[in-house]
């Protein structure tokens, strides 16, 4: 079984440790990294090539959205989740156009389980 490579940027460790926790129950799931900030998650993104990268937007020294430009200016397969506290449908909206796949609240733990677990299935089939 093929693993789906995850990296987790968000400047919160508790929320970190949340995810990380809760995605690692899943057989399948693997987290490869973790960045507190934005510079790192765009470092951390180009270094290990994840699968799936889980986004904050509210991040020191690069917000999410500027990360999330910066890894579609040379990545359009990677999956990227933005995960935010800004429930808004502008910032969503900002953010689906800027190249993000889905826009979760954090509340939505388990719709982001879920995702994941669909990316695992996809990354299962030939071809």
């Amino acid at each position: 079984m093929k693993e789906l490579k995850i990296v987790i940027a968000d400047d919160s460790a508790m929320i970190r440790e949340l995810i990380q926790h809760t995605l690692t129950q899943v057989a399948g799931l693997s987290v490869v990294g973790e960045a507190e900030n934005g510079v790192e998650a765009v470092r951390l993104v180009r270094e290990l090539k994840p699968d799936l990268v889980v986004l904050d937007i509210s991040m020191p020294r690069m917000s999410g959205i500027e990360v999330l430009k910066e890894i579609r200016k040379d990545d359009q397969s990677t999956v990227i989740v933005i995960l935010t506290a800004y429930d808004s449908p502008f910032i969503e909206e900002v953010c689906l156009k800027g190249g993000a796949n889905f826009f979760l609240s954090k509340t939505e733990i388990a719709e982001l389980v879920e995702i994941c677990r669909l990316e695992l299935v996809f990354k299962q089939l030939p071809g």
